[in-house]
């Protein structure tokens, strides 16, 4: 008995929960909800199909309209020219968003989104549409974004608007998008709450329903004291209307997974988070493995370095010890044929004083030996006299 009043409830509780969600997201224009219900634009793209819009611009709250244009690196809603150029014909103000992937090359985006999105067919600024982070972190998603954002100011001469979630921006934004209008979803009856900043646009409900759409659409209102010259582009005539219909192109067979716009379940949401998980530890560990290659390489240079430092430097050590040696020797020959040379001049000079000596001395006994000479032969003719000295006769 407990289990089933448990069982009753609990269908009770259930049914009660999904009539008011009914009642909060059923907002078709004939309930009394739409009718009192105060919104500025819309947005839409091609999974609202095929729109009338001579349906769709008679409501007169609908002052403008964001038309998606593409998405990522090459998708291009193939509703997009269509519903720019029918909008218009019927008085409504248009601008193009373009679904922002972060971790992909910016400039492919950019090329991607002003292929199709041209100046000239536009009324409002460029929407940057950015929903995830692509495995990145807040501080590398806000830099890729104004990156895109500053391409498209260059290219278009207007600053774009950043449409973002409440939560998104809070999380992962908040103080790094200053000077830049924003576009902000919160689904809620009570307008968003942003830590640092004030909103222009608030998209307050995705189950919108509008005449000439089919399916749901975005709602959205601006900001007290925002208006529709705040999102217009400045110094630009209203565009004007074309009499040309662009028919919608073929849908593709088998669209690509980016161009489903139904919102993912819990389910698909925990697979993706899981999934954007492990590229992030994927990511780190291939990071990490890239700069502990880049140490082990910078470690292994710099020991070549070190090695062909010290070598150098042992080779100039050892060219110094033998220029030094070398100095040396030259100095000890300097020194040694100084020696030799004093010898020698001390013996020429001994040489020459002995031979003047001999030479005075052989002089000497020369003039001593012709002195005697004749004092002998002067005795010896004395003698001779004595001798023969005539006897006198007696």
């Amino acid at each position: 008995m407990r289990a089933f009043l448990i069982s009753v409830i609990t269908i009770l509780v259930t049914t009660a929960s999904l009539q008011a969600q009914q009642r909060e997201l059923d907002l078709s224009s004939n309930s009394p909800e739409i009718r009192d219900l105060v919104y500025d634009g819309i947005d839409v793209s091609s999974y609202q199909e095929d729109i009338d819009w001579s349906a769709t611009a008679s409501d007169k709250n609908i002052k403008f309209v964001y038309v998606k244009a593409t998405e990522g690196t090459s998708y291009k809603s193939r509703h997009y020219q269509y519903n720019i150029e029918n909008a218009r014909k019927h008085g409504l103000r248009v601008g193009s968003y373009h679904f922002y992937r972060p971790n992909i090359p910016v400039i492919k985006q950019f090329q991607n989104f002003t292929s199709i999105v041209k100046l000239n067919e536009q009324d409002l600024v460029p929407l940057i549409d950015i929903e995830t982070k692509g495995g990145l972190t807040g501080a590398q998603v806000a830099d890729s974004v104004l990156a895109f954002a500053r391409m498209l100011e260059r290219h278009y001469g207007c600053r774009p608007m950043i449409y973002t979630g409440s939560s998104f921006y809070n999380s992962y934004l908040r103080g790094r998008l200053a000077g830049y209008k924003l576009f902000i979803a919160r689904y809620s009856k009570y307008p968003p709450r942003l830590a640092d900043a004030t909103w222009t646009l608030w998209q307050f409900s995705e189950r919108g329903r509008i005449a000439g759409i089919d399916s749901y659409v975005d709602l959205c209102r601006f900001n007290t004291g925002c208006n529709l010259n705040s999102i217009l582009i400045k110094g630009r005539r209203p565009a004007r209307a074309t009499t040309r219909t662009t028919a919608v192109p073929p849908r593709k067979v088998a669209p690509k997974p980016q161009q489903q716009q139904v919102p993912l379940s819990k389910k698909e949401m925990e697979k993706q988070r899981k999934a954007q998980e492990k590229a992030e530890k994927q990511a780190r560990k291939e990071a990490e493995k890239a700069r502990e290659k880049a140490r082990k390489q910078a470690e292994t240079e710099a020991k070549a370095k070190a090695k062909r430092e010290a070598e150098a430097q042992k080779a100039a050590e050892k060219k110094r010890e033998q220029d030094r040696k070398a100095l040396e020797q030259q100095q000890a020959r300097q020194k040694q044929e100084q020696k030799q040379a004093l010898k020698d001049a001390e013996r020429a000079r001994e040489k020459a004083r002995k031979q003047e000596a001999a030479r005075k001395a052989q002089q000497s006994a020369n003039q001593k030996a012709k002195s005697q000479g004749k004092r002998v032969n002067q005795s010896s003719a004395d003698n001779d006299d004595d001798v023969y000295m005539p006897i006198k006769k007696r």
